[in-house]
């Protein structure tokens, strides 16, 4: 009889049982099946989930091991990709109406990596449509909803990505990030990921919003997983841009009592007095550990955030120029109007925020360059209600769009790292995150302190309640 595997853990602990025959690929296969079904009804997470070829894929792996073959360090480990990676079993949509054609046969570089470190490619999730929107309610399959309250948004665009994960449903999942996408589900959603450093991880194969921005990113239950992901999707990249001087996993700091934190505060920077209350224990801990914890100022927040919508905005408007002349029917309203005003952004318009944007990183670069990490909130917010357009936060209202990425666009418009892990819930039971951030090339210096902290802590341990995935 097949054992059964009652909970989705770690990928450090699943691999442990693999590689010891504890339990088989397919047996960990089968109850991950069974998880999706049952949760997908609440979720909606998946767009597409072949449980024939994630079988095949398991048996291949058991029959390696029994061989004395393994795989790599992901052998036989299901992880769910975001549906703008092409894959060779599944076709690949945005979840959009658009045809692309763009049919199955080919996997992006990165899910290839993983592939050839024992990973099972474990379905298509749902997104927001082209990756254009932090809400995940648009998308040609319908909104995902969020596992602690299916009332309320994943966040998005990567939202069945981060949804998966929180129901545990897989170890691991793929999104992508342009101004927070993978990084505001997880946060949503009471899960880790990472943006890494632009330019570490091959884009290749992962179809675009906004090219200067875009990175992939992958999402864990843990910071630990997260960079075991890193490692295996950054292996034989020819690294462009700021990848290139960013250290090896080995360049570790794990000792918080050494580390220099800034707690990021500034003009166009607010959030919720709730989450306010949870990220400050994250800096008591850094200070209860010993570590320097002091406030820091940047300056030209709101103008950066109007220069990487901008950016965004332009970039895509020209990447979806043809599709917009010929299927502009088949797009959903809001992205379509989206990618319409994106096209009225004059060159000047563009050319002046991309400026801006040097400007920006510079004096990023000498104001934060000395210390290890900088810590602010993930979302301003907890995740708002399904059909909500505008939230209040303090005295503010603003669109839940831009209350989505108010926070997390940054890590994109400067090119460095950014962690998310959770750090609390509010008093509706809604998760609460914190972002790591630091300058390119810091990513697993960021790994290595979010594990610290969760070595020190339970938060990222907490999963919905039974009463909300029913």
């Amino acid at each position: 009889m097949a054992k059964q595997v009652k909970e989705v853990r770690q990928i450090v602990e699943l691999s442990r049982l693999i590689q010891k025959r504890e339990i088989s690929a397919r047996e960990l296969a089968e109850s991950c099946i069974a998880r999706a079904e049952g949760s997908q009804t609440t979720t909606n997470a998946f767009v597409a989930l072949d449980a024939t070829r994630i079988l095949e894929q398991a048996d291949a792996h058991d029959q390696d091991l029994a061989q004395g073959r393994s795989n790599g360090p992901l052998h036989g480990i299901p992880i769910a990709i975001k549906d703008n990676y092409l894959t060779m079993d599944y076709s690949t949509t945005a979840c959009s109406k658009v045809d692309m054609k763009r049919p199955a046969g080919v996997d992006a570089t990165v899910v290839a990596r993983l592939r050839q470190a024992g990973a099972i490619v474990f379905g298509k999730t749902n997104m927001h449509e082209w990756a254009y929107g932090a809400t995940n309610e648009i998308s040609a399959f319908g909104a995902t909803r969020n596992p602690w309250n299916p009332r309320h948004i994943t966040g998005g665009s990567s939202g069945g990505s981060a949804a998966v994960l929180a129901t545990g449903v897989v170890p691991a999942s793929l999104g992508s990030d342009t101004g927070g996408s993978v990084r505001i589900p997880a946060a949503a959603c009471g899960v880790c990921g990472i943006k890494p450093t632009y330019g570490r991880l091959c884009g290749h194969g992962v179809l675009p919003l906004s090219w200067s921005l875009d990175v992939p990113g992958p999402m864990a239950r843990s910071a630990e997983d997260l960079a075991i992901l890193l490692k295996v999707m950054s292996e034989n990249n020819s690294s462009r841009l700021t990848a290139a001087k960013s250290p090896d996993p080995g360049d570790r700091r794990t000792k918080l009592s050494e580390l220099k934190v800034a707690v990021l505060k500034g003009a166009g920077l607010i959030w919720s007095q709730s989450v306010a209350r949870s990220v400050g224990e994250v800096a008591r801990l850094f200070e209860n550990e010993g570590a320097a914890v002091e406030e820091r100022n940047i300056d030209g927040v709101e103008s950066g955030f109007t220069a990487w919508k901008v950016i965004l905005h332009s970039e895509a408007a020209t990447y979806h120029a043809h599709f917009l002349e010929n299927q502009a029917d088949d797009y959903s309203e809001n992205v379509r109007v989206q990618l319409e005003a994106g096209r009225c952004l004059s060159a000047v318009t563009y050319l002046n925020a991309q400026q801006y944007r040097t400007r920006f990183n510079e004096l990023f670069e000498i104001n934060f360059s000395d210390v290890d990490c900088l810590i602010l909130p993930t979302l301003p917010i907890t995740a708002p209600r399904l059909g909500q357009t505008v939230v209040r936060i303090n005295d503010f209202e603003i669109s839940s769009q831009d209350a989505m990425t108010s926070l997390a666009w940054m890590a994109n418009f400067t090119g460095g790292p950014a962690v998310s892990i959770p750090c609390g819930l509010d008093d509706n039971g809604l998760p609460i995150s914190v972002m790591i951030m630091g300058v390119a090339g810091s990513d697993y210096r960021l790994l290595e302190i979010a594990s610290a902290i969760q070595l020190r802590t339970d938060w990222h341990k907490s999963v919905p309640g039974e009463a909300d995935i029913q």
